[in-house]
């Protein structure tokens, strides 16, 4: 008897998979006129997303431009082309740098999707030139699942042993409230709310309605998708692609009534989520698995490289020849009851001070404060051949209740589960511990020892923890100064018990996937592409090689390219259908660049200028901080004890708003941690703020990673202006500043909002004896003063020699 034939079905674009590189393709083409149809195997939608911190990597976005902080195209460019040397291919860098900001401005004026900045989360790689402090990170805004109605119950929820009952925490200020929840009653109040609301949604909902992260990503994406009249069927994979004349012509799928034959008249996105669970191509792709097995993926389980089979059967390719197959992160395996393993990520508290990592001969290896995947490939190349790639983080027991390690919670969460099962380890002394995990005991105790040496001293001789940008914002800054610590990052392990948990060789995903063009269709062997066929997520090859150069690179492009790819399906061109204009990346000097500025200026007690600069950067870097710090310093000729603070903002109200959030920060009820102007109530004794606007054909101010301006002396000069000789000072200056910035570069040249007429200009030198060397061979070369420009100033004139702290972003 011959078996039955597929019922046919008829749309424009199929979909295979539904995370977020899935669902923007279905959002967008749906947005474009497109019928959606989205076919997910598993019995939930949302993919490895779902379970995700939801960061996106987009330089220049237009919450980042809001925020002033503006940059060239040519600044994520370089950085990506440093990072990923010969991996660096600048035509779809150029794609995804062009298109990411559209994405963002598309989905936020067309759909339910909003997103929160990450304006002060750094690249990874901060020595690396044109790395960014901020301003190209974003991530998903809690998003109320409840109209989702029955379908929020198809919407894969976060991984469980990452939440609080269930309940998904927001990085951020979010994640502070409650690691401060039994200190500071403000923080107690704000974490008994959501857990008040959380439990309220179990009774009526049956899980919680109020998603952050990833799942937040998952609700925006779908509840768009629905809103647009796309569907997503679960419970449906897809078995085969349908080929016709050389073209993706759709997919047979296995809906649970049977095979369904989906006819897709522009084609085929297949973003399955890659192949960290799938032992062949482990097995191909990564030297640490040697049977496929060695590998635990914090990814979805159902990620077994479906989408990346149906594109070889088409004539597609599997790209080999990445420097990492897999975004490395180092994982816990967390015994749950019903006997299975959760894959716990480790991405949070390594960074957090008083935490080392060692392998089992009791040796660090690795800065832990660096990226999940930096971190992993320090474990790999500290691991000798033919031993697995293993370590432990060892912490005390203040750190444990304070921050928690890995699945377990800190206090007021018991430990007597996770030790009872074996996945926390304790000893009295650091030998007992050593002797429960199999670590050397003699070399841990060294390495303790040793690393409490350095905490102290807040430098780490041995792998520089705590020296870069993303290093410090994953640390601690408000509880080391708090403790007395000189490093956000290090703080000494010391008071017994001592704990630790083992961490293995896994990832957040994988990198290698189909090869694709500009538009993201799936190429052949020739780099032909295959009509009718695209890749989205991490079924798509990813465009940075191997490497990780920053958070969300993973996500930033998959919805990026989800973007391009429908746009392609659907005959259309981004910047036709897009109304965000990228108007702020041109190359000259635009008025369309005209920034604001606050400059600060507090008298500080003689010995206190560490904690206040600690305790500046806390306040111009917290979540609801509006603008950007750009400078930090303190005076060394000049009046003394003092320090200057610049800021940079983008538009005057948000100036505005952050001078009455500076002038409003009173001392919380308790007295607890910093408060004040700039965290400084405690510290400072005089305070001056001034706003003012930058020349208007002059560039936006930029911190020395990224504008290569740097001192370390910093000229800081105000002058007084006669009426009406504003104007004539910036066309004087417009005219002679190029020549005199090729001596010495000048920072900024801004004038005064308030108080009496006044400019106030900063320049940058090498050394005292530089300045006073490039002085005067500007005046012996007569490009400077600029010509008839002392006519127009007051003899009110100011000058200050300062140097840059060790938080000024003007290095």
């Amino acid at each position: 008897m011959n078996a039955a034939r597929p019922s046919t079905e008829h749309c424009d674009l199929l979909v295979v998979g539904s995370g977020a590189g899935a669902l923007s393709a279905a959002v967008t083409a749906a947005h474009l006129g497109l019928k959606v149809i989205v076919v997910e195997k598993e019995a939930q939608y949302g993919g490895t997303t779902a379970w995700s911190g939801g960061w996106m990597w987009v330089p220049r976005n237009p919450l980042a431009i809001e925020a002033g902080l503006v940059e060239r195209i040519e600044k994520p460019l370089s950085y990506l082309r440093r990072e990923l040397g010969e991996k660096f291919d600048e035509s779809r860098a150029l794609a995804f740098l062009n298109n990411g900001p559209r994405m963002v401005e598309f989905f936020r004026r067309h759909t339910a999707l909003q997103f929160i900045d990450g304006n002060a989360i750094p690249d990874f790689h901060g020595h690396t030139i044109d790395a960014a402090l901020g301003g190209r990170s974003i991530c998903a805004a809690p998003f109320d699942a409840r109209p989702l109605g029955d379908r929020l119950h198809d919407l894969k929820p976060p991984l469980h042993e990452t939440t609080l009952w269930g309940m998904g925490i927001a990085s951020g200020a979010e994640l502070r409230h409650f690691l401060n929840a039994l200190h500071k009653p403000a923080s107690f109040w704000h974490v008994t709310k959501l857990v008040l609301r959380h439990w309220r949604d179990l009774l009526v909902h049956r899980r919680g309605t109020r998603l952050v992260n990833g799942n937040a990503l998952i609700g925006g994406l779908a509840q768009s998708a629905f809103d647009q009249g796309v569907q997503i069927r679960v419970n449906s994979p897809a078995v085969r692609l349908l080929q016709s004349e050389g073209r993706v012509t759709g997919a047979v799928v296995q809906s649970p009534n049977g095979e369904v034959s989906i006819q897709a008249r522009c084609g085929v996105v297949l973003a399955t989520g890659g192949f960290p669970h799938d032992p062949a191509r482990k097995l191909q792709l990564l030297p640490h698995a040697p049977t496929g097995h060695e590998h635990w993926s914090a990814g979805n389980r159902g990620n077994t490289g479906d989408g990346l089979r149906l594109g070889e059967s088409a004539g597609g390719v599997v790209a080999g020849d990445l420097v990492q197959a897999a975004a490395l992160a180092p994982v816990s395996l967390v015994p749950r009851p019903d006997g299975s393993m959760a894959h716990f990520p480790h991405l949070i508290e390594r960074a957090k001070p008083g935490l080392i990592a060692v392998t089992a001969q009791g040796q660090r290896f690795a800065n832990e404060a660096n990226s999940y995947h930096d971190f992993m490939q320090d474990l790999l190349a500290a691991t000798p051949a033919g031993h697995k790639p293993e370590a432990w983080l060892i912490c005390d027991h203040l750190f444990l209740r304070y921050y928690g390690l890995g699945a377990v919670k800190p206090a007021p969460m018991p430990l007597g589960p996770w030790l009872k099962n074996g996945y926390l380890k304790r000893g009295q002394t650091l030998k007992e511990l050593a002797n429960a995990c199999g670590i050397d005991a003699p070399a841990l105790q060294a390495t303790v020892q040793r690393y409490n040496a350095l905490a102290q001293d807040g430098k780490d001789l041995d792998f520089g923890k705590g020296e870069t940008p993303y290093n410090r914002i994953q640390g601690d800054a408000i509880n080391a100064t708090r403790r007395g610590l000189r490093n956000p990052c290090m703080g000494p392990i010391e008071r017994g018990p001592f704990y630790a948990v083992k961490v293995v060789m896994g990832s957040l995903g994988t990198f290698a996937g189909l090869r694709v063009n500009d538009h993201a269709q799936v190429t052949d062997a020739h780099g032909l592409a295959i009509p009718g066929l695209y890749a989205g997520g991490n079924d798509l090859s990813s465009m940075m090689g191997g490497h990780y150069p920053a958070g969300g690179i993973t996500l930033g492009p998959a919805m990026t390219f989800g973007f391009i790819a429908a746009h392609h399906a659907a005959g259309r061109d981004p910047p036709s259908t897009c109304e965000y204009p990228i108007t702020h990346t041109s190359t000259d000097n635009s008025k369309a660049q005209t920034m604001y500025y606050e400059l600060a200026t507090m008298t500080l007690p003689f010995g206190s200028a560490g904690q206040a600069a600690t305790n500046v950067q806390a306040f111009a870097t917290a979540p609801e901080a509006q603008g950007e710090l750009l400078g930090c310093w303190f005076t060394d000729i000049g009046v003394l004890n003092q320090m200057i603070v610049l800021r940079g903002f983008a538009t005057l109200e948000a100036l505005q708003a952050e001078r009455e959030r500076t002038q409003q920060s009173a001392r919380p009820e308790t007295g607890d941690g910093p408060w004040g102007p700039f965290g400084c109530g405690e510290i400072f004794q005089t305070l001056e703020q001034h706003s003012y606007k930058g020349f208007p054909w002059m560039k936006p101010v930029r911190p020395s990673a990224e504008s290569g301006i740097t001192g370390p002396v910093y000229e800081i000069r105000t002058y007084g202006i006669q009426t009406g000789g504003v104007q004539p000072t910036i066309d004087l200056w417009e005219q002679y500043v190029p020549a005199r910035d090729k001596l010495s570069p000048c920072v900024v040249a801004m004038v005064a909002l308030d108080g009496p007429l006044r400019f106030t200009n900063i320049w940058a030198y090498d050394s005292l004896n530089a300045r006073s060397q490039i002085r005067g061979e500007a005046v012996a070369q007569g490009i400077w003063p600029p010509k008839g420009g002392p006519a127009h100033l007051s003899t009110n004139m100011v000058s200050t020699i300062a140097m840059p702290t060790a938080v000024s972003p003007l290095k």
